[in-house]
């Protein structure tokens, strides 16, 4: 099981990937180079951060956070990510600053403890190198489900983090400006109550949507319109396929949805053009599937 949850904040930033069982992948040159250097062994949520050149920075499964040189940071250790979790970690940089990364972290089904909580990387400490200072597992929600994502803010520098409440219908969506972290969200309540924890929540690359898919049950896609100027979720649809999904992504002028489904690895593709939801659900491509294994994130 090879699964990574990946944020491309800005231009290089998102070029390198280390993921699942000591995997990685460098796109600096445009295609996808093998790397083998990586010491993540997880199956499931994890995150990997460089700079504006495309040179790492660092990375994490949401418990342990590796430096560029592959070693764990002096105070790494310890996050509330989990092991099983579908989207464990995902990282942003602090607005305006040259040196603060935030990570954010969920912990999965079988932790039931952490929540939705970040940690600050200063990488002005340990000689360059960074490292998590005193801002370390800052609690946010209490109880949530696998689910975080991230978005720009509409004035094109800030971000919104939003994540989904555990046996809930209610999404919150915190800001991340140049002051920092605004403990206090903007709340959502939209669609079906449930307690389906696992699976994706992307945001499309304009900011303007936001979908969400579920694991272990058959259950609609549910798609979002998102206000990336006020953080309000809103106009749900559902998208029945009756698949029981793992990962979700749009394509980069979203369009297109592409899931996937765990068990046997389908992907398929759906186009959100196409017109009502029963439109969308008719639209469904299956572009292929693993010949051994199971699907992951996308």
């Amino acid at each position: 099981l090879i699964f990574s949850t990946l944020f491309t904040s800005a231009q290089n930033e998102g070029n390198i990937w280390y993921f699942g069982e000591n995997a990685g992948l460098d796109f600096n040159s445009g295609s996808p180079i093998v790397l083998t250097n990586g010491m993540l062994s997880t199956w499931e949520g994890c995150a990997t951060i460089s700079d504006n050149n495309g040179d790492l920075l660092f990375y994490t499964d949401g418990m342990t956070v590796y430096n560029r040189n592959h070693t764990v940071m002096p105070n790494g250790l310890g996050l509330l990510g989990h092991s099983s979790s579908t989207q464990s970690a995902i990282i942003v940089k602090k607005p305006a600053s040259n040196t603060i990364y935030y990570i954010f972290t969920v912990d999965g089904i079988s932790g039931y403890s952490g929540g939705l909580n970040y940690s600050e990387v200063d990488m002005s400490l340990d000689g360059g190198l960074g490292d998590i200072n005193t801002n370390k597992n800052l609690l946010l929600i209490p109880m949530t489900a696998e689910k975080v994502t991230a978005i720009k803010h509409q004035n094109g520098t800030d971000f919104w983090i939003i994540s989904r409440l555990e046996n809930s219908n209610t999404y919150h969506s915190y800001s991340v400006n140049s002051s920092g972290v605004n403990m206090t969200p903007v709340v959502s309540n939209i669609g079906s109550i449930q307690n389906l924890t696992g699976g994706y929540l992307k945001g499309s690359p304009d900011g303007s949507k936001i979908v969400s898919v579920f694991m272990w049950d058959v259950h609609p896609i549910e798609l979002y319109d998102f206000d990336n100027s006020t953080g309000m979720l809103s106009n749900l649809v559902l998208i029945n396929t009756n698949h029981v999904y793992y990962g979700v992504e749009f394509s980069n002028n979203g369009n297109i949805l592409y899931t996937s489904i765990e068990a046997g690895g389908f992907v398929y593709q759906l186009d959100l053009l196409a017109g009502s939801a029963v439109d969308i659900a008719n639209s469904e491509i299956l572009l292929g599937t693993l010949t051994s294994g199971t699907g992951g994130a996308l």
